[in-house]
């Protein structure tokens, strides 16, 4: 039997298009069913993917209805009894959007435990960008101590987050970043070069800071113009991993070229592997956890009110943010 909602305040569209269009407003929350968890919203995690929701580029029917919103983080109000515990903090993977809200209902697969010490904030700078960069760098990357890993948009929350996790394996990161401020923060990060994204020029500089022999791995998130380059900067060997699109941009490739180098080329999504693995995220969002609370993982976070939620897209869509943007919700 579902249990009532009540109220609830969520972001709406008035039209697909620029981040203005989006309002807060009030609403029905959603019926509890039996096998749900309700959560009292603290913090929104920020995506690529909602400035695509925004536009109406995230799926081909998409309609005005769909909620922005891939993440959340907050306090559990109502569960199954073998649920999380009335009160404890949670992430919530919104897979379907609705992130968007001050209060969401979820199925209890897709509610994370939050492990102590780890506040609403940080767990949701940390849930998708940290436990993506953790499945691409050792689940699919299976970077090693030594390895040389190519890691384009190094400054964004992603790349910044497998910079750091390459770094603590004792492996050799190489940052793209657009300017030389957001180069900077990728040194920051642990990358032992940062290059600017100039597709002519990619390949030759990699394989020059690698002595000749090229990257093991490239852990990409931005792909079109930088995706050729960057696989022919790929060494005999290498694994490429494809972690998102930031460019929007197709990129072409010539499978002949695998063969005679041995490479390998692949893509996921956290939602896929959730469903091949029920252990999954969970486990690898406890081993993100343990690195931040060892200080291995240091997202750079920037933290808005929930009402400015326009200026959160504006400022992922100009390219001017690095790091990982969260919005706080005003309880």
């Amino acid at each position: 039997m579902g249990e009532g909602g009540g109220r609830r305040r969520v972001v709406r569209l008035r039209a697909f298009g620029p981040p203005d269009v989006m309002e807060w407003a009030e609403g029905p929350a959603p019926a509890r069913g039996d096998d749900e968890v309700a959560i009292a919203v603290e913090a929104i995690g920020v995506n690529f993917g909602d400035t695509m929701v925004r536009r109406g580029e995230y799926r081909r029917d998409q309609p005005l209805s769909f909620v922005p919103g891939f993440e959340v983080a907050g306090t559990v109000t109502a569960g199954p009894a073998d649920g999380p515990p009335v009160g404890a903090t949670v992430v919530g993977f919104t897979e379907h959007g609705g992130g968007y809200a001050d209060a969401v209902v979820l199925p209890r697969d897709h509610v994370l435990r939050v492990a102590e010490g780890v506040d609403a904030t940080t767990a949701a700078a940390l849930f998708t960008q940290g436990v993506t960069a953790w499945y691409a760098v050792h689940r699919y990357g299976r970077v090693a101590p030594g390895d040389a890993v190519l890691v384009p948009g190094g400054a964004g929350g992603l790349g910044a987050l497998a910079i750091q996790l390459c770094a603590g394996l004792g492996a050799r990161p190489i940052a793209t970043a657009s300017s030389e401020e957001r180069r900077a923060i990728a040194r920051e990060h642990g990358a032992v070069a940062a290059l600017a994204p100039d597709p002519d020029a990619l390949t030759g500089a990699v394989r020059e800071l690698t002595g000749g022999r090229g990257a093991d791995v490239v852990v990409d998130g931005v792909g079109g113009a930088l995706f050729a380059p960057a696989m022919r900067a790929l060494a005999f060997g290498g694994r490429y991993v494809v972690v998102g699109s930031a460019s929007q941009a197709p990129a072409v490739l010539d499978v002949r070229g695998l063969m005679p180098r041995g490479q390998t080329v692949c893509g996921f999504v956290v939602a896929r592997v959730m469903e091949e693995d029920a252990g999954e995220p969970q486990r690898a969002f406890d081993a993100v956890q343990a690195a931040w609370r060892a200080g291995a993982l240091r997202p750079r976070v920037t933290v808005l009110p929930a009402a400015e939620v326009a200026r959160a897209h504006a400022l992922i869509e100009s390219r001017r943010a690095t790091g990982k943007i969260v919005l706080a919700v005003d309880r």
